[in-house]
C-alpha cells in the first residue's frame, strides 16, 4: 500500500494511526465515558461488507480501521451490485451494506429481502441533468431520458420519485433507454436523449464539460435534500443474533461518516487505492464528497426518510404497504437511538 501524503499524513499512517490513537478523539465523536468500554465484544469477530461502485459510499471504505477498533478481526468487502443484494442476503452472504434507500424498500416488498434499514448514512449524491430542450423536470412529458441499465434500479425509482412529485406519470409519460452508463453519456452529449440522472461521478464530470443544465440536485434541492438518499442496512439474522456486532459496526460506519466529512481529499486517495474510482474521476468525485451534506446523520430521523419514500412509491404503484407496516417489518432503530444518547445527540 503507498503512502500518499494528505494534511500532513501519508494513507498508511493515518489509517493505522486513526485506530491505533482513538478514533472519538479524532474525529470529535466523544462518547459518554465508559459507555463503550462497558460494552461486551462483538458476538463475532467476522463482518462481511457488500460494496459496489458509488463513490458517495466512502464511509463503508473508511470504516475498516474503526471496525479494527471494535473488535472485528476478520473484515471482508463482498462486491455486489444492486439487483443482486436480495439474493445475497437471502443466502446469508453479507452483513451490512450501504444502500440507495428506495431501491432497498422496493426489493424489501417485492424481494421479500430479509433485511433491516438501521440508520441514515447520508443525503444527496444524486443528481438530475437535462439538455437544452429540458429545463424543468414538468418539460420530461414524452422525453427520452436514462435511468439506468435496467428497470427498477436505483437510478429508476428516484427519478419516478421526482417526476410523480410534479404531477407526471413515470410509467407513461417518460421513455426510457436502458443501456450502460458509458453509452448513456455518450448519447446525451449527442443529444439523443433528454435528460440523465446518476449518482457520481456521471453528472458531475458532463456538468463540467459544460453539457447540460442542472434539474434536481439532490444534495440542496427540497424535499429531496430533506431525506437520506442512502441508508445504512443489515441482513435481519445477523441483527438479531449479533446486536453487540451490529452496534458496534455502525458506530464506526458513523465515525467513518465523520472522516469523510472531515477529509474528502484523504477519502478521495482511499477510493483511488481501493480502485472504487478511476484516476481520470478524481477531481469529480472529490467535488462530489465535499458537496455531499455527511453531517445530516445527525439532524435528520431516518425514519422520516421511509415515510417519505414510501408515499412517494406507493403513489407511482412501486409499493403496496403502508409507510408504518413497511417500518414495522424493515426497520430497526435500537442501534442509532442508542448512538445518539451515547454521543450526546439530541436532534430529532
Amino acid at each position: 500500500m503507498r503512502g500518499q501524503m494528505t494534511h500532513g499524513w501519508s494513507r498508511r499512517e493515518f489509517l493505522e494511526g486513526l485506530a491505533l490513537a482513538g478514533s472519538a478523539a479524532m474525529i470529535g465523536l466523544r462518547p459518554h465515558l465508559g459507555t463503550a468500554a462497558v460494552e461486551p465484544p462483538p458476538e463475532t469477530k467476522t463482518l462481511r461488507l457488500r460494496y459496489w461502485n458509488p463513490a458517495c459510499w466512502a464511509p463503508f471504505y473508511m470504516a475498516e480501521p474503526l471496525l479494527r477498533e471494535e473488535g472485528f478481526t476478520d473484515i471482508r468487502y463482498i462486491s455486489g451490485p444492486g439487483p443482486e443484494l436480495p439474493a445475497m442476503f437471502k443466502q446469508g452472504l453479507v452483513d451490512l451494506t450501504p444502500e440507495f434507500s428506495v431501491l432497498g424498500m422496493y426489493n424489501a416488498e417485492k424481494e421479500g429481502t430479509p433485511m433491516k434499514f438501521l440508520s441514515g448514512l447520508h443525503v444527496g449524491c444524486y443528481s438530475l441533468i437535462g439538455s437544452e430542450r429540458v429545463r424543468s423536470v414538468r418539460d420530461l412529458k414524452g422525453k427520452t431520458v436514462w435511468a439506468g441499465s435496467v428497470e427498477n434500479n436505483g437510478p429508476h425509482l428516484f427519478l419516478s420519485a421526482i417526476v410523480a412529485y410534479v404531477g407526471l406519470d413515470p410509467r407513461k409519460d417518460i421513455r426510457y433507454v436502458w443501456v450502460n452508463k458509458d453509452e448513456a453519456m455518450r448519447l446525451f452529449q449527442d443529444g439523443k436523449i433528454d435528460a440523465f440522472i446518476s449518482f457520481p461521478p456521471g453528472p458531475q464530470e458532463l456538468m463540467a464539460k459544460g453539457i447540460g443544465r442542472l434539474l434536481v440536485d439532490t444534495n440542496v434541492d427540497k424535499p429531496w435534500s430533506q431525506y437520506f438518499c442512502c441508508m445504512v442496512s443489515g441482513q435481519s439474522d445477523f441483527v438479531k443474533n449479533n446486536p453487540v456486532a451490529t452496534k458496534r459496526a455502525v458506530r464506526a460506519i458513523l465515525k467513518a461518516v465523520d472522516i469523510v466529512a472531515r477529509d474528502p481529499e484523504l477519502t478521495t486517495n482511499e477510493l483511488l487505492a481501493r480502485k472504487i474510482v478511476k484516476e481520470g474521476e478524481k477531481k469529480y468525485v472529490l467535488h462530489t464528497l465535499k458537496d455531499i451534506p455527511y453531517g445530516k446523520w445527525r439532524d435528520y430521523n431516518p425514519e422520516d426518510t421511509i415515510r417519505f419514500y414510501a408515499l412517494r412509491m406507493r403513489d407511482t404503484g412501486m409499493m403496496k404497504a403502508n409507510p408504518q407496516q413497511f417500518i414495522d417489518q424493515y426497520t430497526d432503530w435500537r442501534f442509532i437511538n442508542a448512538l445518539k444518547k451515547e454521543f450526546g445527540i439530541t436532534a430529532w
